[in-house]
């Protein structure tokens, strides 16, 4: 269905029919994202990655049928909430598996959740990563 590449773009396409199982929000104020990177940096130790941003930038949180991506405001406080210093918790896929930043090898994974060292894909981007949810979420 799509690729790295273009996957911003395919998100977008199918964001414009309801039909599709995704649904975009919004875009993130600019003051939003200064306030995450802020609290991100504070409480995080880690500043959220740019293509992460990119993404709010569209969309401010998105649903992909069972996949979800956190909003600007969100991100921080339930990183906070979370056990795995390791890894940023971008989203999830139901209650089995989350989409991370892990800090230590700087690529996105897919993680058991709450595992952080269980992971079921690991991706060199997150453009990567969202060309694959998009692909199995979409078909």
């Amino acid at each position: 269905m799509t690729d790295k590449i273009d996957a911003l773009e395919t998100l977008i396409e199918l964001g414009r029919n309801p039909m599709t199982g995704v649904y975009l929000n919004p875009v993130a104020e600019e003051d939003a994202l200064d306030q995450m990177q802020v609290a991100a940096r504070r409480d995080l130790d880690e500043l959220v990655p740019e293509a992460y941003v990119a993404l709010l930038r569209l969309t401010n949180g998105i649903q992909i049928n069972c996949a979800y991506f956190k909003t600007a405001e969100d991100l921080v406080p339930e990183n906070l909430d979370l056990e795995s210093a390791e890894v940023i918790v971008l989203g999830h896929a139901g209650n089995m598996a989350q989409f991370v930043f892990d800090r230590r090898d700087r690529q996105f994974h897919t993680i058991n959740m709450g595992f952080p060292d269980e992971r079921f894909e690991t991706f060199d981007s997150f453009a990567d990563m969202l060309a694959t949810v998009l692909r199995e979420q979409c078909g």
